[in-house]
């Protein structure tokens, strides 16, 4: 069992401290401050759709529950957010919360964090670390499943049909925990099935730009292949584009599976354009701010804390489109 330990600081100046308990069991704070709780959060970006609910969603959430939000994009750049997270240890935030931009190249800034008490909640993404205590929880979709579950749906598509499939995949950023997380997933779940073969692989950086550029690149070195697998819709829905244009009828002569689910996405799946979509809920805003309220006021933290995953075609998307808010 991993010890960690922080010191909050509060309005009043108090200090509590925060003992670790095993990853199953969360975190436990003891004695917390009174006063405006404070939270520092840099999103990585706004690069989709899918992004800016995210945003919003946490935006207000922090007003409904009266949390101070002190707010940075990112933009994509790291240097960016490793500044934004220094100028929330200045000024002393109770949480500090950010959706990193890759998964390296964090300890220093959040060794200093702690140096200063200052909690770290990861949302989203994930960070690579060979200390784990520099924060104390994070939350988001668990994106191995995700991945898994793209490959489930393609290869129950291709059950009855030919015995062999040639698949190409279209990736997030480089380097980013969903756009590893999901290639895991769909790759261990495809070596199962056998009869999927990822045979290439582009990167979209999660923009339909990306996708087009991504599923342009991909067709000059494979004139040959089945399916597409992109990490995410708009990148799917920039493939499908491409290949509409190149006369491979989306969704049927190249068939697609993307995650995420916005509305852009599930109409993709109504019009035919893509397949299957996988959920990835933005709407992690009230489960990011009942966390920094539990910090602050002595509650249990879980060390991780997943969003639900479903699965949508055609005639799921269709009932779920009315009621979708991004």
């Amino acid at each position: 069992m991993h010890r960690r330990s922080f010191v909050l600081l509060g309005a009043a100046g108090l200090g509590s401290m925060i003992s670790g308990c095993s990853d199953d069991e969360g975190f436990d704070l003891k004695n917390a401050p009174s006063g405006p709780i404070v939270l520092g959060f840099s999103q990585v970006g706004s690069e989709s759709g899918w992004r800016l609910a995210n945003t919003k969603s946490i935006q207000k959430a922090a007003e409904y529950n009266r949390i101070e939000l002190k707010f940075d994009n990112a933009e994509g750049d790291q240097k960016r957010q490793i500044a934004a997270i220094q100028s929330y240890i200045d000024a002393r935030v109770n949480v500090i919360a950010f959706s990193p931009v890759v998964e390296s190249g964090w300890d220093e800034v959040l060794q200093r964090a702690r140096a200063a008490g200052i909690p770290v909640v990861l949302t989203d993404r994930l960070i690579k670390t060979a200390d784990e205590s520099l924060y104390v929880s994070s939350i988001g979709a668990d994106f191995v499943a995700e991945g898994n579950l793209a490959a489930a749906y393609l290869a129950n598509d291709y059950s009855s049909g030919k015995n062999s499939v040639k698949v190409v995949e279209i990736l997030g950023t480089p380097d980013s925990t969903p756009a590893k997380q999901r290639t895991q997933g769909f790759t261990e779940t495809i070596s199962k099935e056998k009869k999927l073969t990822v045979i290439d692989r582009e990167a979209g950086n999660w923009t339909k730009a990306g996708g087009e550029t991504a599923m342009r690149k991909l067709l000059r070195r494979n004139k040959d292949f089945d399916a597409v697998f992109a990490q995410n819709d708009e990148m799917g829905l920039g493939a499908a584009a491409v290949l509409a244009d190149a006369g491979r009828e989306p969704g049927s002569t190249s068939r697609i599976v993307t995650v995420d689910a916005t509305k852009a996405g599930l109409q993709g799946l109504i019009d035919g354009k893509l397949n299957y979509v996988v959920e990835c809920s933005p709407l992690i805003g009230e489960l990011l701010m009942k966390a920094v309220v539990d910090l602050f006021y002595g509650g249990k933290v879980l060390r991780r804390i997943s969003s639900e995953i479903v699965v949508f075609d055609k005639f799921s998307a269709a009932t779920a489109l009315p009621d979708r808010t991004y």
